[in-house]
């Protein structure tokens, strides 16, 4: 909505004076009712309409002007009606992230109980954002010095809007697609909403690794993984890595192998899917890998030891703190060579900060009292650069925190910078589908590098296109299990993902003649491989036709046809000769020990 600043008004006496008149402040002077409409229109412009009713409380003041403070930024067709006279050349000032509009009114209204009924009109694009086949909407907490006796805002959408994925606050009343808030329900909080079960994007990334040395390198680029918000489908990596694997963050990591001097080109085409509500985490974490202390968030430093940072001991009240705390800096963002600082140095900077420095003084407060906690490094789709910046120079646009919620067993992403400079929108309860990650920085503060960091120190070309798209249906990866033996007691059974996506799922061993049961969970990366081991029986050598073993991969069966020779391993057969070997050697000296016997008693 707005934060109304001021409203300057004038003291009547009419003691023993006439008429003296002085400009005071004193809001409370007032009681003041807002309703204010929000239509929206099918390609996302707003008409914002502030109907505004102020009742005088005493007898000896009037305002004469009035001022509001509002949190966008790209503001047209201002219309301002003071009892319906229209209010020509209001005075409009422009900031980084907020507009300020000030007018005198037309007409004195005087005497207590007596109101005035005025209007502010505009039209502003900063309110809802259309990415794909999702919207998003926005509207700032209402914030004023004036006593309101009532407020309630009224949120008009067009008829071919899709179905609400998230509202906060609950709406009062929902009539088609109307919606109205109170002041009840609204409770001082912005409103959010998103529209839309999921997002698509289509990206093109380009990497360049370069071997510098005299000998045979192997080096990785970092691939976008899939993360409890997002989900990604490769449709070509060029040229295909030798590998793929995920480190223990859940970083996606494709290996390559570099001739001397030699310089290799990739490029990944790939689709991305982002959602509202975060997936299970695919596995357990450690507390103490995610809690540590480090050269960037070193929560030891004696900077963190005031009474106010001691009270801070939850995730809510960490994100506010550090919200409050820091003050963007818009300068800071572009320029090159900008060094990353240990957090207890973005306490004494708190002046100049931008998105590390805010996730970096999350991750450091959440750690200190024991809440895992990690960095993440990714894109972030802005439709506005005051409201939600981002670097317009280098490709690696935006960082983030999150932290493992215990209870839900969830990695929960909060966004603390775009929280500060909106003024207050809510990114702690639920995120939009506008950050993709790159890369996630827990173990290390450092590494991975991300996407766009792969090109050597002349190239400046932005490695990155991402853009929104169409609903992409993703392929369903079925991994094609083979076995071979292992040890004498054991085989291995080999899981390749050919997919461009990721495989979860689960393997089931039917139990027969020579396999032994097994269920096992499988994660397996796009172009990725998993290999578990399973006890096996002993098999008959005169057993040539051998058994078929029967494999369950996530309700589908397979069948692999295991015969002697494909199910006894090469030690069990070295063992074999050898002691096949041994034997014939034994039998023979035995029979020649016999016919040398026979042979001395025939003489």
């Amino acid at each position: 909505m707005g934060k109304f600043i001021n409203i300057i008004f004038i003291f009547f006496f009419c003691f023993f004076f006439s008429s003296l008149q002085n400009p005071i402040f004193a809001i409370t002077k007032f009681d003041t009712k807002y309703q204010v409409y929000y239509k929206v229109e099918e390609n996302g412009n707003t008409k914002v309409t502030f109907v505004i009713n102020q009742k005088n409380n005493l007898s000896v003041v009037y305002a004469t002007e009035y001022g509001i403070s509002l949190n966008e930024t790209r503001i047209n067709n201002l219309k301002i009606l003071d009892e319906g006279v229209s209010i020509a050349n209001p005075n409009v000032v422009k900031s980084q992230n907020q507009t300020i509009i000030s007018f005198p009114f037309a007409n004195k209204v005087v005497g207590k109980n007596q109101t005035r009924n005025f209007t502010i009109e505009y039209e502003t694009t900063d309110i809802v954002s259309k990415q794909g086949s999702t919207w998003q909407i926005n509207i700032p907490r209402f914030e004023s010095n004036e006593s309101i006796s009532e407020q309630t805002a009224i949120l008009s959408l067009p008829e071919n809007f899709p179905q609400p994925a998230y509202i906060d606050p609950k709406p009062d009343i929902v009539n088609n697609n109307t919606y109205y808030f109170s002041s009840k329900s609204m409770a001082n909080k912005p409103i959010s909403a998103i529209f839309g079960k999921a997002q698509y994007y289509k990206g093109k990334i380009n990497y360049q690794l370069q071997n510098e040395q005299s000998t045979k390198l192997t080096k990785s680029i970092t691939l976008i993984p899939n993360t409890s918000y997002q989900t990604v489908f490769y449709e070509s990596i060029s040229p295909m890595p030798d590998s793929v694997s995920e480190d223990q963050d859940g970083n996606l990591l494709a290996y390559y192998s570099l001739k001397p001097g030699q310089t290799i080109n990739i490029t990944a085409n790939l689709n991305i899917q982002t959602n509202f509500q975060p997936n299970s985490p695919r596995s357990p974490i450690s507390d103490q890998k995610y809690t540590e202390n480090n050269q960037i968030w070193n929560y030891d430093h004696s900077a963190f030891t005031t009474p106010e940072i001691k009270s801070l001991n939850n995730p809510k009240a960490i994100y506010d703190y550090v919200t409050n705390k820091l003050k963007y800096d818009y300068q800071k963002i572009n320029e090159a060579g900008t060094v990353r600082q240990p957090a207890s140095d973005i306490l004494s900077n708190y002046q100049s900060a931008i998105c590390t420095d805010f996730t970096d003084l999350f991750v450091t407060l959440a750690r200190k009292v024991g809440i895992p906690a990690r960095e993440l490094e990714g894109y972030a789709i802005s439709d506005n650069q005051d409201l939600k910046p981002i670097s317009s120079k280098i490709d690696l646009l935006h960082a983030w925190p999150e932290y493992f919620d215990k209870d839900k067993k969830l990695w929960i992403q909060v966004d603390p910078t775009w929280a500060n400079t909106t003024k207050g929108l809510d990114y702690f309860s639920k995120l939009d589908f506008n950050h993709i990650v790159f890369a996630i920085h827990g173990l290390t503060p450092l590494e991975p590098i991300p996407a766009g960091g792969f090109k050597n120190a002349n190239n400046k070309e932005k490695q990155i296109q991402i853009i929104p798209s169409k609903e992409v249906v993703f392929p369903n990866s079925t991994p094609v299990p083979t076995l071979t033996p292992d040890k004498i007691n054991s085989a291995k059974l080999t899981f390749k993902n050919e997919q461009g996506v990721y495989f979860y799922g689960q393997a089931e061993v039917v139990e027969n003649s020579y396999l032994k049961p097994l269920v096992q969970a499988l994660i397996i990366p796009p172009y990725s491989k998993a290999e578990i081991t399973i006890k096996t029986k002993p098999i008959s050598f005169f057993d040539t036709n051998g058994s078929k073993s029967i494999i369950i991969i996530n309700g589908q069966q397979h069948e692999i046809q295991t015969t002697t020779e494909q199910t006894t391993s090469p030690f069990f057969l070295a063992a074999s000769g050898i002691l096949l070997g041994t034997i014939t050697l034994i039998a023979r000296s035995l029979l020649l020990r016999k016919l040398k016997k026979r042979t001395s008693l025939h003489r």
